[in-house]
């Protein structure tokens, strides 16, 4: 029986193969920057990053009738060096279940999500907010925008989600039985505490090891729904978002953390405009809140159809409960003038970018200026 067994799995793995069709892809981001800031002490520095990728994926039909995709990427940033939160470990890693229109999805990293400018910041280089901008630590720059960024989305999590894809768009829904991260927003800063192992370091192997840290530690359950279309309109691109997660342990009582966003761009003939309206809710103890806020607008005009420009305007504040947190707070402003051109196989994208009060904090950390270089290719 051992012997017939092993023959009906090998048949059947040889069944599946010959309907299943995978795929190597991947791309490579190479980057140049300069950043200047006048805040005592003053500093600036400059050099070069990048970004690299390889992407396995494999799709196929089931012996039910189902389709199904599945895969996992392999990212390799300039920092990743094996520790927590390296991409190669909970990157884009998914196995979906298809049906029609209907997708019941498993993994980390896979599911839409609102962790993107792009709407808005159309020709430039990422985040509308910048990193690193300020904030002296140690002798180093650490400040950090408060513009949101992806608005709490739990998308890094392991979790199930299912999308529905419809003739106006695509909506969805994911659950994550334990939040990757929550954070602390206090006057100048956005401390990120660890919420589980399972979402920094790619979660604990199949059935063994198994023990609360492992599995939960502080972290609690979050929920996503999402939109993400056109509403039938020729030449529009919406997206919205609302996320909601449980507190940490240590803040039983407080406020859940949450999400929202509200973006997306018109294009007709040569323009694109784009709007990108963000908020995030943070319980930095049991009895004190804050709440970020992010505005933003952006233009682009492609004056040949390999060459554009671009331009964004935006604005974050912060408010809640918290008096400490709130201390000394300004709106943080920034102007940010884009190029890109796009050579065929490889594409070229500069932006610079002006930012005043820093993180919010006029008083440490002031303006600041960066510019980037970035040349991408896909392969």
């Amino acid at each position: 029986m051992k012997k017939t067994a092993l023959v009906g799995s090998i048949l059947l793995m040889t069944s599946v193969a010959s309907l299943a069709q995978t795929t190597v892809s991947g791309n490579f981001d190479i980057s140049y920057k300069a950043v200047t800031n006048k805040k005592s002490p003053v500093d600036s520095y400059n050099g070069f990053g990048k970004e690299s990728q390889i992407n396995i994926a494999n799709k196929g039909k089931l012996n039910n009738g189902l389709d199904y995709a599945a895969g996992f990427s392999l990212e390799f940033d300039g920092n990743d060096v094996g520790g927590a939160n390296t991409g190669w470990q909970s990157e884009n890693q998914y196995i979906d279940l298809i049906s029609g229109g209907t997708t019941v999805s498993f993994g980390i990293d896979h599911i839409q999500n609102p962790d993107s400018h792009a709407h808005v910041n159309m020709v430039g280089v990422g985040y509308i907010g910048g990193d690193g901008l300020g904030g002296v630590l140690n002798g180093t720059k650490t400040g950090s925008s408060i513009y949101p960024t992806n608005a709490f989305s739990q998308y890094q999590s392991y979790g199930v989600g299912i999308i529905q894809t419809t003739d106006i768009g695509k909506f969805s829904f994911n659950y994550v039985p334990t939040a990757s991260y929550t954070t602390v927003q206090t006057s100048g800063s956005n401390t990120y505490q660890t919420g589980t192992s399972n979402g920094t370091i790619g979660g604990p192997d199949i059935g063994n090891s198994a023990t609360v840290g492992n599995y939960e530690n502080t972290g609690e359950s979050a929920m996503e729904i999402g939109y993400t279309g056109n509403l039938g309109v020729k030449g529009l691109n919406i997206l919205a978002f609302y996320n909601t997660s449980n507190e940490i342990d240590a803040n039983k009582g407080g406020n859940n953390f949450t999400g929202k966003v509200i973006g997306g761009n018109y294009n007709f003939g040569q323009f694109t405009v784009g709007a990108d309206w963000r908020k995030q809710n943070s319980a930095a103890s049991a009895t004190t809140n804050t709440e970020l806020t992010g505005k933003s607008v952006g233009v682009a005009y492609a004056i040949t159809p390999n060459v554009s420009l671009g331009g964004v305007y935006a604005k974050a504040e912060m408010s809640g409960t918290s008096t400490a947190a709130l201390a000394s707070v300004n709106t943080e402003k920034s102007k940010i003038v884009s190029i890109g051109y796009n050579m065929g196989p490889v594409v070229l994208n500069g932006q610079y970018r002006e930012t005043d009060n820093v993180s919010g904090a006029s008083t440490v950390n002031g303006d600041a200026k960066d510019a980037i270089v970035k040349l991408s290719t896909k392969f």
